[in-house]
């Protein structure tokens, strides 16, 4: 596989094989577009902005994960409560 121009080997387990392509492929399209418009920043800083920007989605992600997570929570102990108050009538 390769990222950024650098050939590498990576021992993946089969099933993983197709996801961690797709994500060479997507880091390999960032790269490009980010020095389409950054044209005199290297490589480091490229990937820099790169981990950044998906660190940050990782971030958000998980935000949102949590919040809903706590929301379908919530709502599972309303129901528990209300069933347990219909069946102790």
């Amino acid at each position: 596989m390769k990222i950024a121009g650098k050939e590498t080997q990576h021992l993946v387990d089969a099933e993983r094989e197709e996801l961690i392509r797709r994500a060479a492929d997507r880091i390999n399209k960032e790269i490009d577009s980010i020095r389409f418009d950054f044209r005199d920043q290297g490589l480091s800083e490229v990937l820099s902005m790169i981990l950044l920007s998906e660190e940050t989605k990782l971030l958000e992600l998980e935000a949102r994960t949590n919040n809903e997570t706590n929301t379908v929570l919530r709502r599972l102990e309303e129901l528990d409560a209300s069933l347990g108050e219909y069946l102790s009538r």
